[in-house]
């Protein structure tokens, strides 16, 4: 059939209309006709469940014949399955000692933070030695009781030895050790390296200034016939930096002294009078940074250079000093001195020595601070074991102090 559209389409709501042309009597040009849905789908047969039938699944072998070669050869094919072994049982091992350092925690009322216990964490470690055979009611071997152990405390290598009282007083003096210092390479060409270092020392940053001291160590370790022609200057600008604000600076410029003291030795004598001045004032502040190297330096200082220039310089700069701390740095500084020279060269010897430093030692014993009087009372100890005690006492001290010293001797 031919279909045409019409000219003029009618006003008709919904699907377009359109002529059919035919030449059926029964119908005519003016006769509308709307197209025929398509053919619906057979509708499912219901077997009377929720689910719509699923088909099954078909062998491959479903269209061939039962007596094929393929399927015989499929279903004659047997299957075989290997069973999993069983487990083999555990080793029974020997007994192991189980460590038990786990300090208990406790919680405050009020609070979820737990508190660990620090006495408990400070007691010595036990180990509980428990057999490890105790967990099976079947073992054959015997449980064995357990057994509690206390292990060894190890002492810390930090600590030193506590050096033993000399006297009734209980008076503690320090045994006399050679400080260590560091060493510094030999330089190429010193000369050059010299006035390197005293450029160095007059600038004002503090690396610099780092480098020249690095530099004057390595002059007087290595090239000392280089430094003695110069040593005034090279001093003088040491102790100057001894000085400087900056704590590094200082603390270098105050091991340069203990090279310098250490390496030249009485060719320093001439510059321990200002050094020990200087040393002594620096010894008052309070960083143990400084002061420990104060200690290192005076230390060398004493050990090194001259006996007489080394108090000269000790009383100069510490025995008057408003701070304690001065005080007490000289009083250890003197005892020091006295273990150098030895008792009986001090008591024997030169009168000046004896008659300078038996009235410094007194006067310290009786000092308002606790550490100078302890360490200049150590020097009385000391000085009392030998039988002219007394009589240098007599000599050279005061009237109205002699009984008092007489009785801080040791006899």
């Amino acid at each position: 059939m031919d279909f045409t559209l019409p000219k003029i389409a009618p006003w008709v709501h919904g699907l377009p209309l359109m002529r059919r042309k035919n030449k059926d009597p029964h119908w005519s040009l003016g006769h509308l006709h709307m197209p025929s849905p398509p053919p619906a789908k057979p509708a499912a047969k219901n077997t009377g469940g929720r689910f719509p039938p699923i088909k099954g699944l078909e062998p491959k072998w479903s269209g061939a014949k039962e007596n094929s070669s393929f399927r015989e050869e499929f279903t004659s094919r047997p299957l075989h399955f290997q069973p999993t072994p069983p487990p083999e049982p555990l080793p029974v091992t020997a007994t192991q000692p189980v460590v038990v350092n786990k300090p208990t925690a406790y919680n405050s009322p009020g609070s979820r933070i737990p508190i660990l216990d620090r006495r408990r964490k400070l007691r010595p470690v036990q180990a509980v030695v428990q057999p490890i055979n105790n967990m099976a009611a079947h073992s054959v071997i015997k449980d064995e009781p357990a057994q509690v152990e206390r292990a060894v405390r190890k002492k810390p290598s930090n600590i030193r030895a506590a050096p033993q009282a000399v006297g009734k007083g209980q008076v503690v003096v320090q045994p006399l050790l050679l400080p260590s210092l560091t060493s510094e390479e030999p330089l190429n060409r010193p000369e050059e390296a010299l006035g390197q270092a005293l450029g160095l020392l007059q600038d004002e940053e503090w690396e610099r200034k780092t480098e020249g001291l690095r530099l004057v160590r390595a002059l007087a370790e290595h090239h000392a016939e280089v430094v003695l022609p110069e040593l005034h200057y090279i001093s003088a600008a040491v102790i100057a930096e001894v000085q400087n604000l900056r704590s590094i600076v200082s603390r270098g410029a105050i091991t340069t002294m203990a090279h310098l003291f250490t390496h030249l030795q009485c060719d320093m004598d001439s510059e321990v009078e200002v050094a020990a001045r200087t040393l002594l004032h620096k010894a008052g502040e309070t960083s143990l940074f400084i002061r420990q190297g104060v200690e290192l330096a005076l230390s060398t200082m004493v050990l090194s250079c001259s006996p007489g220039r080394v108090l000269q310089g000790l009383l100069d700069g510490g025995i008057r000093h408003r701070n304690p701390v001065c005080r007490a740095a000289t009083a250890l500084s003197l005892v020091r001195l006295l273990q150098v020279v030895g008792v009986s060269r001090v008591l024997t010897g030169r009168k000046t020595f004896a008659s300078k430093f038996i009235p410094a030692v007194s006067t310290l014993a009786f000092d308002a601070a606790q550490d100078v009087r302890t360490h200049a009372r150590a020097a009385l100890c000391l000085l009392g074991c030998h039988k002219e005690a007394e009589r240098a006492v007599e000599k050279y001290v005061q009237l109205r102090d002699q009984s008092e010293i007489k009785k801080l001797l040791c006899k």
